[in-house]
């Protein structure tokens, strides 16, 4: 402690103000750095980098926040809810520009944290119920419903859902369109038509396996998504089952995957979505009390070599 007793030579005094001047300064100086850059940091959270599809979300929404001037600061979930809530803590404690959550499970907990605090949050393909934010998903629901309805179109009456994760509400409104199409068809929906997988390559071979050793007569499946095609299509390969001769397959996501296997696919632009994802973000940091916007991207197939018309 510096004090003003005169048992300090006065040369000794002002040789160490000047150095906690210089470095007080320094100090200042490089909080002030670490204060800037926390002001233009992102958080976002990813809960799957495995698929292709949210990569490509991924480096668009980056993309179009550094354009901006903002730093994305990316955190892999592996959709865990404890990781989910670090990261949410280490935005909120440090202050954080904004917070975008991609494919993340976001409890109430969590969205209940990110109200309060006011800071400025996105959520891409996932929406959580009765919380105000801002979100991009696709039209899961009609997705799911044009899928269906293209398959039954081509004459296939017995159709198998591979589905993603039953906690996600993106797979339950694709459930919901899959059967609503099968049911103004009068085709039977049972609970062997629905097979909820991880959407990994891995929940295509099981499910192909099963359709394989039960017999299962399906003439046709739609995938929740292009790495869980491939894994099916990989399974009937093993077996020898010919795709589409035998079986036809669709699926979600139009990715590299699915484009270089070819199959016929939904697609809602993935690339497109990231970056109107960031572009609402930067819009919500700009003017907080704005009106919530929610933005559903209308989804196409594209057609593959992977289905075929079907005489029953």
């Amino acid at each position: 402690m510096i004090t003003n007793k005169g048992n300090v030579k006065q040369e000794t005094r002002i040789e160490i103000q000047k150095l906690l001047s210089e470095y007080g300064y320094k100090a200042s100086l490089l909080e002030g750095r670490k204060s800037a850059y926390r002001d233009r940091s992102v958080m976002i959270l990813i809960g799957d980098m495995y698929n292709q599809f949210y990569i490509e979300q991924l480096v668009c929404l980056s993309d179009t926040l550094r354009k901006h001037g903002y730093v994305p600061v990316i955190i892999y979930t592996g959709g865990e809810s404890s990781v989910e809530e670090e990261g949410v803590g280490m935005a909120l404690n440090e202050g954080y520009a904004g917070a975008l959550f991609l494919n993340v499970r976001g409890g109430t907990e969590i969205a209940g944290a990110m109200r309060d605090s006011r800071i400025p949050v996105v959520l891409l393909n996932r929406v959580i119920e009765d919380v105000p934010f801002d979100s991009v998903c696709s039209d899961n629901y009609r997705g799911g419903y044009m899928a269906a309805k293209y398959l039954i179109e081509r004459g296939h009456r017995r159709i198998g859902h591979l589905a993603g994760n039953a906690y996600s509400n993106t797979t339950r409104e694709r459930v919901r369109g899959y059967k609503d199409a099968m049911k103004k068809s009068n085709l039977v929906v049972s609970e062997h038509s629905i097979y909820y997988g991880n959407l990994d390559r891995q929940s295509g071979y099981t499910f192909g396996e099963m359709i394989i050793k039960e017999n299962r007569n399906y003439t046709s499946v739609f995938c929740g998504n292009d790495l869980m095609a491939d894994g099916l299509i990989k399974v009937f390969q093993d077996y020898g089952v010919r795709v589409p001769e035998e079986i036809s397959v669709i699926c979600y996501d139009d990715t590299i995957i699915s484009r270089s296997l070819n199959l016929t696919r939904v697609s809602s632009n993935p690339r497109k979505m990231g970056e109107c994802a960031a572009e609402l973000l930067l819009k919500r940091i700009g003017d907080k009390d704005a009106e919530t916007q929610s933005v559903l991207f209308s989804p196409l197939i594209l057609p593959g070599e992977s289905v075929v018309y079907r005489k029953e």
